[in-house]
């Protein structure tokens, strides 16, 4: 399925809080959904997400064995212990005996309880307090949720941005436990994330023997929030700063749009053309990539609620959107999600912001 949530028989495992409206639904229309604010507890519980893992001995099947079990006989109890690969283990959940990822035996697992707990320490259930907007689970077992601060920055035009911290818990023996802070634009709901040199945005914590100790260090930055609080200064700045710059004329625009969206080679083509991006030695992918980009810039959603045109913050508005609501990630959620955060998406929205900060300096 295109959206990657886990179903326990007809029941999706993902939850969110609408807040009476406020906040519209997911895009998949699937799980639960909730007015009022959700504790961690409720949200993991409704969400199928308090679930164990534990990691198991890992036996190789000789031919013989496994036609005795297609065939229902018993195997030597003795036999399968001489069969065990050691230093490999399974992370295998407890609720339904699913195994996520084959790992080795160092591997420093993190349940889905100790991995959430610290939201607690930020969410509060006031109106103006931090609240979790959804939850849930993929196939995989990789379990995640996003909390949200309301309108830490003001576009204009009634274009608000709020804040997002999106935690990130797997199995899969690929990706870390990942904590990150994202602001979102709310007309678009496209997301800004670059990587503001002053502030500590991602926290990583790599699945290993000792990756417990390292959770206090993100318990202790949630409780005292400046975590958030040195990303939302960092970020109303920087905003500043790109609404300050103002792009000579819509070749200057189209140069940084080419160097964001082209490969060094391909760009050094463009470059050599005098910048004519029509130019025969350009493919007609690359060109309609192009022309769809510029496009977005003028048309695409949010676009014409950014009342500074022409600046660089009206152009990294632009090529978020692009990427948040124009790119076509083969309707995969979860290829998105990589990709926007910590993926090619990413890395684009982030070479943009540093083209366009170049600009000023």
């Amino acid at each position: 399925m295109a959206h990657n949530l886990m179903f326990i028989g007809n029941d999706a495992c993902f939850v969110e809080a609408t807040h009476f409206g406020e906040v519209a639904p997911a895009w998949h229309g699937l799980g639960k959904r909730f007015d009022e604010a959700m504790t961690i507890e409720f949200a993991m519980k409704e969400a199928h997400a308090d679930f164990e893992v534990s990691m198991q001995p890992v036996v190789a099947i000789t031919p013989e064995m496994l036609e005795n079990i297609e065939n229902g006989n018993f195997i030597n109890a003795a036999l399968l212990r001489d069969h065990i690969i050691k230093g490999a283990s399974c992370n295998m959940r407890l609720d339904n005996k699913d195994v996520c990822a084959i790992t080795s035996d160092k591997y420093g697992l993190i349940q889905n309880e100790e991995a959430f707990r610290f939201i607690n320490n930020i969410c509060g259930m006031g109106a103006d307090e931090p609240t979790i907007d959804t939850m849930g689970v993929l196939n995989d077992g990789t379990t995640f949720a996003t909390i949200r601060m309301k309108n830490i920055y003001d576009l204009g035009k009634d274009d608000e941005v709020d804040m997002y911290l999106v935690v990130k818990n797997s199995f899969n023996n690929k990706e870390c436990l990942s904590v990150f802070t994202a602001c979102q634009r709310v007309v678009c709901q496209n997301t800004l994330n670059a990587a503001f040199k002053g502030a500590n945005s991602k926290l990583f914590i790599r699945h290993t023997r000792n990756c417990k100790n390292k959770l206090a260090d993100i318990e202790n930055a949630a409780r005292t929030l400046k975590f958030f609080e040195m990303y939302k200064e960092e970020f109303a700045q920087n905003m500043e700063r790109l609404k300050a710059i103002k792009l000579a004329d819509d070749k200057q625009i189209e140069k940084i749009v080419c160097r964001t969206l082209m490969a060094d080679d391909v760009f050094k083509v463009y470059k050599e053309s005098g910048y004519n991006r029509h130019c025969e030695d350009l493919s007609t992918r690359t060109k309609n990539l192009v022309d769809n980009a510029l496009n977005v810039l003028e048309t695409g959603v949010g676009q014409r609620e950014c009342q500074d045109k022409g600046t660089g913050l009206w152009l990294y508005n632009g090529i978020t959107t692009l990427y948040n609501n124009h790119t076509n990630f083969r309707g995969d959620g979860e290829k998105k999600f990589n990709s926007i955060f910590g993926g090619m998406a990413d890395e684009k929205q982030q070479k943009c912001f540093d083209l366009i900060m170049a600009e000023a300096a």
